[in-house]
């Protein structure tokens, strides 16, 4: 799974979905390298509970990354 690239000069917001048939009930990110500074602000469900949404700061690690992760339960 590949990170979203964290620019020095603004704001990334990193995605997980879902699958088909499933809700989002918590989420949260994962970053890279450990040497990363930033923080992962106000995740949140996005579309309908389909997947969860990771806003970070930018950060002058170079190649710094965040990987969105989510919980996800079937519907029904």
């Amino acid at each position: 799974m590949n990170g979203t690239p964290v620019p020095t000069n603004g704001v990334a917001v990193a995605t997980a979905q879902c699958p088909s048939g499933y809700t989002v009930v918590s989420g949260g990110y994962t970053p890279q390298p450990n040497s990363y500074a930033g923080l992962g602000e106000k995740g949140h469900p996005i579309n309908n509970n389909t997947g969860w949404e990771v806003p970070t700061t930018l950060d002058n690690t170079p190649g710094a990354t965040i990987t969105a992760w989510a919980i996800c339960l079937p519907v029904g």
